[in-house]
C-alpha cells in the first residue's frame, strides 16, 4: 500500500484527542504530510511507535538519480511524555527534544554498507546535511523548531542533484585539472544507481549483486573517522535494519518497476551506446572518495539489461499467477474472494448508468481478474476510442495493489508501450476507487506536468513540448484510437 501508506498514520492520529495531538508532533506532521501531493516520497511507520519512520525518496527527474528508490530511516528522539491512544493499545513517547532538535536520519540504500551513493550519502548510513546537524552549515541552514518531517525529506531530496560532484565541499567549482572529467564520470556512476536500485529493490526475494558492489571491507567509520554505533552491523557483517518492524515496500517497488521500466531501459541503452566505457572497465575513484566510503564497481550494461528483462518477465509471471491463486481461493470460499465478488457486483450496479462503460465483467467469473471496456468520452481526446483494460487483483489485496494493463494499443502518457497503466486511486483498499482512478487518468485531457506520473517517455516529451509537438501528440493519440 505504498501510495496510501500514510492513511494508516492518519487513523492513529485521528484517534487522539486535540490535547494529545498537540503533544504528538510527529503524528501531527504525518497528518499534514499525507494531505500534500508529494509523489516524490512516501512514508511508513510502525503503528506501535509513530516516532520511528521509514521513508522512500524517488530520485528527481533531470538528475542522474532519476526514478531511483532511496530508503531512509527517521528516528525522532525519545522523550519523557507518554501519550496513549484510546483506539490503539500503544504508548507514544513524545519527545521533549523534538522539535527543538532534528530527528536522526540514516540512509538504508547503501548496497549493504558498501557504497556511497553521493558525497552526502555515506556507505555507513550517515546523511551529511546541516539541517540534521551532521554538517556545519551557514547561518540559517541549521535546524530550527519551525522545520519538520517534510522539510527533512525535501532537504534530503536536494542531495540527489543534477551534478552531485559539486556537493562535496571544495568541489563546487571545476578548479582542478580533472574536475570537469570527474564531474561527468561521477554523474555517469550515479546514473547507474537508480537503475540498479530499481532492480535490487524490485527483486528482493532474488537478491542479486549490484554492479556498484565493492569488495572492500564493510565500513565502521565515516570519511571523517566518525564512529557509528557498534550494533549497526550484525555478527556476519550485514547491515542491521535501523528501522523497527515496518511493512516492507516490495509492492511499491514492483509496481514502479513496471511503471518506469521503459525509462530504465532507455538509460541502459544509452549506457550500452557509450563506447567510452567498455564492459568490465572499473569505475574511476573520485578524489574525495576514500576506502570504505566510495562508489566502486565496473561498467556492465549488457548484464544489467539481461537481468532487467528477466525481472520484468518474473513480475509478469507473478501477476498472471494471481488469478490462478484466486480461483483456488474462490473454490475454497475464502473471505477475500467473496469480498471481491461482492465489490464487483456493487460497482457493476453503480456503473450501469455510465454510458461509456461497454463491459465490466469478471474474466471467467474470476474475482481476481476484471475486464473493463471503456468508450472515450465525447469531446475528449479519447472520443470514439474503445479501450480494453485488464485489472489483476492480488489475493493479498490491499497489501499488494492491483496491476492494470491496457490491452488496446493506445498512445498515451499514462500508458507504457508495454500496456502498463500508471494511476493513483483516492483510497487503495476499495477497488471502486481504483476503477475511478483508471477512468479519471485516461480522461484527463490537460494533466499538470508531473514527470513522475508518466510512463511513456516519447509521448511525455510531445505532450509537454512545443505547440507543434503537442499537436503531434494529439494526432498520435487519435491515430492509435483509430487502430483499435
Amino acid at each position: 500500500m505504498g501510495d496510501q501508506c500514510s492513511l494508516r498514520l492518519i487513523r492513529v492520529c485521528q484517534a487522539l484527542s486535540t490535547t494529545e495531538l498537540e503533544l504528538t508532533s510527529p503524528c501531527q506532521e504525518l497528518h499534514q504530510l499525507e494531505r500534500t501531493e508529494h509523489f516524490a516520497f512516501t512514508v511508513r511507520h510502525d503503528e506501535s511507535n509513530i516516532r520511528d519512520i521509514l521513508a522512500i525518496i524517488v530520485g528527481p527527474p533531470g538528475t542522474p538519480y532519476e526514478l531511483g528508490f532511496f530508503e531512509f530511516s527517521i528516528k525522532f528522539p525519545p522523550g519523557e511524555i507518554a501519550v496513549e491512544s484510546p483506539a490503539t493499545p500503544f504508548t507514544d513517547h513524545s519527545s521533549l527534544d523534538y522539535p527543538a532538535n532534528p530527528p536522526k536520519v540514516m540512509i538504508q540504500t547503501t548496497n549493504r554498507g558498501r557504497t556511497r551513493f553521493g558525497p552526502n550519502l555515506y556507505a555507513s548510513g550517515k546523511v551529511c546535511l546541516s539541517i540534521l546537524g551532521t554538517w556545519h552549515g551557514e547561518r540559517g541552514e541549521q535546524w530550527s523548531p519551525a522545520q519538520g518531517l517534510e522539510s527533512v525529506l525535501l532537504s534530503i531530496q536536494s542531495l540527489l542533484s543534477a551534478n552531485p560532484y559539486t556537493l562535496e565541499p571544495g568541489y563546487d567549482e571545476p578548479s582542478r585539472a580533472n574536475d570537469v572529467e570527474h564531474m561527468e564520470t561521477y554523474k555517469s556512476k550515479a546514473m547507474i544507481v537508480p537503475v540498479e536500485q530499481a532492480f535490487e529493490n524490485s527483486s528482493r526475494r532474488d537478491r542479486a549483486q549490484t554492479a556498484t558492489e565493492t569488495l572492500s571491507p564493510l565500513p565502521r567509520h565515516g570519511a571523517d573517522d566518525e564512529v557509528y554505533p557498534d550494533d549497526l552491523y550484525d555478527e556476519l557483517g550485514e547491515r542491521r535494519d535501523f528501522s523497527p518492524s515496518h511493512d516492507n515496500f516490495d509492492d511499491y517497488y514492483k509496481r514502479r518497476f513496471l511503471w518506469y521500466f521503459e525509462h530504465y531501459q532507455i538509460a541502459i541503452d544509452k549506457g550500452i551506446a557509450d563506447t567510452a566505457r567498455k564492459p568490465g572497465d572499473p569505475f574511476i575513484t573520485m578524489p574525495f572518495e576514500v576506502p570504505g566510503n566510495t562508489m566502486m564497481g565496473e561498467w556492465n550494461y549488457y548484464s544489467l539489461r539481461t537481468r532487467f528483462l528477466d525481472l520484468r518477465e518474473k513480475l509478469m509471471e507473478e501477476t498472471h499467477r494471481w488469478p490462478v491463486e484466486g480461483m483456488a481461493l474462490l473454490e475454497a470460499d475464502a473471505g477475500i474472494a467473496v469480498k471481491l465478488k461482492a465489490q464487483h457486483a456493487q460497482i457493476l450496479a453503480e456503473l450501469s448508468a455510465h454510458t461509456q462503460i461497454m463491459d465490466f465483467s469478471l474474466v471467467d467469473e474470476n474475482p481476481f481478474l476484471w475486464q473493463l471496456i471503456y468508450a472515450g468520452r465525447t469531446e475528449s481526446r479519447l472520443e470514439g476510442g474503445i479501450i480494453k483494460i485488464k485489472i489483476y487483483i492480488s489475493p493479498r489485496h490491499p497489501f499488494e495493489q492491483p496491476r492494470v494493463f491496457v490491452e488496446s494499443p493506445i498512445y498515451h502518457i499514462r500508458v507504457s508501450k508495454l500496456g502498463v497503466l500508471i494511476y493513483l486511486p483516492s483510497h487503495d483498499e476499495d477497488i471502486r476507487h481504483h476503477v475511478d482512478g483508471i477512468i479519471n487518468t485516461l480522461e484527463e485531457d490537460n494533466p499538470p506536468y508531473n514527470p513522475l506520473m508518466t510512463v511513456h517517455p516519447e509521448a511525455t516529451a510531445l505532450c509537454w513540448g512545443s505547440e507543434a509537438e503537442r499537436r503531434v501528440y494529439r494526432r498520435k493519440v487519435r491515430a492509435s484510437l483509430e487502430e483499435v
